[in-house]
């Protein structure tokens, strides 16, 4: 395991920290400050689109000027956003909170994660690059399910607290980046600006597999953020699940997907249909969650986080595999921006889906469009191989 790998791993333990820590209370904290349902939604697409604004500039920064320098960005505007959320508690204060942690997310998202794969030399980089994955997936998983179990019984008793994890990991993120070591092979200063940004194109055109990720992602993350954005509302105000329990229902999640992501990933062979299928179930779970008994939602939404959380890393893997390390950086932030702008439109729309039509809709809208959809793909992954 190389450093850039083990610091890469450090990192990414402090973002699934403090991601996990407000991953369940993070809607409940807006509530407990007076904001409404179409104000979440608004906060979300703010957020979302800061991140598609941001992902392609920050990723040519990053294989322009440094991905080591992005990262280390990154993770103090993430210190600046917790702040933000901790010292203005009202709508234009979370607004602007939101516009931080995009702009975090953006030069991180893409640069950390090139440094690490391109500082694999071994002859067999696809094993390498599939054990990478499967540590990364643990350590997030390990983490996100240590801070969540504790989110739920913090914010019962001080609400207040919820985002102080965001402030301290990041300024300890920070310290972890600065370990790093650039790439000088990988990160070259003589290529155009704009060049990764004309090669991720070209890549994305020539290789059928790519093509099948990145439209799959983007229908994936609309369904996603509509969940996402409404489990917790769901939960507590239509079932009457006691908030201290979110942790332990998203907790219980991530333990199976602790043990199911290495195998699963070890056996990936780069065929598509494994990944569909696990979005195909995700999809059902999803438009099944507000027409069920309050007993089963738990059940249904333990599906949902392993569902989302498998993706991650086979598609990661896929996708590292077949692309060059000459804008990798750049092909990873116009990934995530795919990602982002799924989010964005489910962001916009469950706003006004649940304003208008009410809450149960944004799930089996979200839900259906994503079963219909995969299906289609998974056809289409038959007729196009590879």
């Amino acid at each position: 395991m190389t450093r850039n790998i083990k610091v890469f791993l450090v990192c990414e333990a402090a973002l699934a920290a403090f991601g996990g820590f407000i991953l369940p209370i993070y809607v409940l904290y807006f509530r407990y400050f007076g904001i409404n349902l179409l104000q979440i939604a608004m906060l979300a697409a703010v957020f979302e689109a800061t991140v598609l604004v941001t992902e392609i500039p920050t990723g040519l920064f990053a294989d322009k000027f440094g991905r080591k320098l992005s990262v280390n960005i990154g993770f103090l505007l993430f210190a600046i956003s917790g702040l933000i959320f901790i010292k203005y508690p009202s709508f234009y204060g979370f607004l602007i909170g939101e516009v931080f942690f995009g702009m975090a997310e953006a030069f991180i998202s893409g640069a950390s994660e090139a440094l690490a794969v391109d500082s694999i030399v071994v002859e067999n980089k696809d094993s390498a690059l599939k054990r990478m994955f499967t540590s990364r997936s643990r350590v997030r998983i390990v983490m996100t399910a240590l801070f969540m179990i504790g989110a739920g019984w913090v914010f019962a008793g001080y609400a207040e607290f919820a985002f102080y994890p965001v402030l301290v990991g990041g300024i300890l993120g920070f310290i972890g980046s600065l370990f790093f070591i650039r790439n000088q092979s990988k990160e070259s200063d003589k290529i155009s600006l704009l060049e990764p940004v004309r090669q991720m194109f070209r890549q994305v055109k020539l290789i059928p597999l790519l093509k099948i990720i990145f439209w799959t992602s983007l229908v994936a993350n609309f369904a996603f953020e509509g969940a996402d954005q409404y489990w917790q509302v769901l939960s507590s105000e239509m079932f009457d699940i006691d908030v201290s329990f979110f942790g332990i229902i998203t907790a219980v999640g991530a333990v199976f997907a602790f043990v199911l992501v290495g195998p699963l990933v070890k056996r990936f062979s780069g065929n598509i249909s494994l990944p569909l299928l696990i979005i195909l179930l995700a999809g059902i779970t999803i438009s099944s969650m507000p027409n069920i008994t309050g007993i089963l939602l738990p059940a249904l939404l333990v599906i949902y986080f392993v569902c989302k959380e498998l993706i991650v890393p086979l598609f990661s893997t896929a996708i590292n595999s077949v692309i060059s390390s000459e804008g990798r950086a750049t092909f990873l932030s116009g990934y995530n921006l795919t990602c982002s702008v799924g989010e964005v439109a489910s962001a916009i729309a469950a706003g006004y889906i649940v304003t208008y039509l009410g809450l149960p809709v944004v799930f089996v809208l979200c839900g259906g469009v994503l079963v219909l959809f995969t299906l289609v793909m998974l056809v289409l992954s038959q007729l196009r191989p590879g």
